[in-house]
């Protein structure tokens, strides 16, 4: 593994802590949208290949809302379930009680808005601890296999990214998602350089 990638302890802990603010920010958005309680999971962060991350996904169908975003750094952030809780999740979003023939019909807008109030609020939370100025792209509804929804091309199996993943529960529906960001080699450089920035400053 490239050495210009690897991340300290103190690099690790703090990336790792901006991600469980942002995401504690997005879960409060959530609650407040659907009344019901957000539990979160102690996040993760890898430095792995895309084909690792699809297979820590370990499903062969997957349900996700893909963000991508720009600035000093950039990548792709995912709001992911497993086919049967999204559509769980729109049932809990949309509030009334639609028959279960609709449901699959207000799922992509219904799903995508739900990833846009989450992944907006985790990134830009990173973007105001980082004082960084961080833009996103319209999210995207997409299913498919892990392989799919990641764009995992055959000619590119052992590219390294970092993977930083946190898991969610609306704890009295049993409807579990997650949140992942991979970022790949160049950007990961550039992270590191502004999570240096910002220990710099919180250590002054």
């Amino acid at each position: 593994m490239d050495d210009n990638i690897r991340l300290s302890e103190l690099q690790h802990d703090a990336i790792v802590e901006l991600l469980n603010i942002g995401m504690g920010k997005a879960a409060r958005s959530l609650s407040e949208i659907v009344h019901e309680e957000i539990k979160l999971s102690t996040p993760s962060l890898e430095l792995v290949t895309r084909q690792m991350v699809a297979n820590h996904l370990n499903t062969a169908n997957i349900t996700a809302v893909k963000q991508h975003f720009n600035g000093p750094f950039w990548g792709e952030a995912f709001l992911l379930f497993p086919p049967e809780k999204s559509l769980e999740l729109v049932k809990v979003f949309i509030k009334d009680d639609v028959p279960q023939n609709m449901l699959a019909e207000l799922e992509i807008d219904a799903l995508t808005e739900v990833g846009n109030i989450i992944l907006n609020a985790c990134i830009s939370s990173l973007a105001n601890n980082l004082t960084h100025e961080l833009t996103s792209e319209l999210p995207v509804f997409m299913t498919g296999t892990a392989t799919e929804v990641l764009e995992i091309k055959a000619t590119i199996t052992d590219e390294i990214v970092m993977f930083l993943r946190m898991n969610f529960t609306l704890q009295s529906t049993d409807i579990e998602g997650y949140v992942a960001f991979i970022l790949e080699v160049p950007s990961i450089k550039q992270f590191k350089i502004s999570i240096d920035e910002y220990l710099g400053k919180i250590g002054n």
